[in-house]
């Protein structure tokens, strides 16, 4: 399990969706991402919103997961 609030637990991915970063820092569980994207066909809400709504994740796990895969974006893109 890798520390959502170390940046360097992160330092060896590519690409990850924020479901999956959210997965492999155990803040959320499979069955969470079936639930959100059960909701998703009906509502149009972004995962975090409905994690955050659901409080499974808190504001700043969300925030933090962002800039995870805004820091993973950006050293690919500089690779």
């Amino acid at each position: 399990m890798k520390n959502l609030y170390n940046l360097d637990d992160w330092a060896e991915d590519s690409y990850l969706r924020l479901g999956e970063i959210l997965l492999e820092a155990g803040k959320i569980n499979l069955v969470h991402i079936s639930m959100v994207l059960d909701i998703q066909r009906f509502q149009k809400l972004p995962m975090g919103e409905i994690l955050i709504a659901m409080k499974i994740i808190t504001k700043q796990d969300l925030q933090q997961a962002l800039l995870i895969q805004d820091n993973i974006k950006k050293r690919i893109k500089d690779a």
